[in-house]
């Protein structure tokens, strides 16, 4: 340790091999640092007093003026003369003298002479004979009676298939006999289910089907609802039992 060492550098790479690269680049360093920011101070003086520089030949360029010498212009041409024809004179022609007649023009007619050419009965004209007109009575027939008009169609009546005891009971019974899917219970479905389902004469029930599906469990349990209900009061049409379809809605509902 009695060596002594010029710079920070030869001290840390005293026992290490110096030809790869780092110590040189340690050893440059302040040197790096010294010209970059020479560089950037160039750079930016340059920005700043650059365009000031420019800006002042501009403007010199800009206040030059260029002086015209009129004495240096050349005179106009002369004006070229066009001599124009001068127009002949009228000349007097004498009038010649003849022993003949000279016939005058037939002059026109006046206004009142061809009004009473006009008026004038035509001698040569020839009457003419009236020709006898047979007048024909076209009589027209009787007109025909308009038809009746036709009875306006009377509308159907047509009375919905009811619940026994309507619709109150009807709710009062699906609420008794519903049973909850366990599965669907714990899965937390709730919602509605719709079943189309046709009602005949005797008020017996048949094709129930699904037409607004909820899940798979609650629809099952819809039909089976429904299949298991007692005969409804069948429909009518015009006093007329008749076969009818109907849609009920199910709701399935967690307490």
């Amino acid at each position: 340790m009695n060596k002594l060492f010029s710079n920070w550098d030869e001290l840390v790479f005293e026992y290490r091999h110096k030809d790869y690269g780092a110590f040189l680049l340690r050893y440059n360093y302040p040197f790096y640092l010294t010209v970059s920011a020479l560089v950037v101070l160039f750079l930016f003086v340059s920005g700043m007093v650059g365009p000031g520089l420019f800006k002042e030949k501009i403007t010199e360029s800009s206040k030059k003026v260029k002086v015209i010498d009129y004495t240096e212009l050349k005179a106009a041409p002369p004006i070229e003369k066009i001599d124009l024809p001068k127009p002949a004179a009228a000349k007097y022609v004498a009038p010649k003298v003849v022993e003949e007649e000279v016939k005058e023009e037939e002059m026109l007619p006046t206004m009142d002479e061809a009004s009473a050419a006009v008026d004038a009965p035509i001698l040569d004209e020839v009457p003419v004979q009236e020709e006898e007109v047979e007048t024909v009575v076209v009589v027209a027939p009787p007109p025909e009676p308009e038809p009746e008009p036709e009875p306006e169609p009377v509308p159907d009546i047509i009375k919905d298939p009811e619940f026994p005891g309507g619709s109150a009971a009807l709710t009062k019974w699906l609420s008794k006999n519903l049973n909850y899917p366990a599965m669907a219970s714990r899965m937390g479905i709730e919602g509605k289910v719709v079943v189309e389902f046709t009602v005949d004469e005797e008020g017996k029930i048949s094709e129930a089907a699904v037409v607004e599906p909820l899940h798979k469990l609650c629809d099952n349990e819809a039909i089976r609802l429904v299949k298991s209900m007692p005969a409804w009061i069948p429909g009518e049409k015009n006093g007329v039992k008749t076969r009818q379809k109907y849609k009920l809605p199910i709701r399935f509902i967690l307490q």
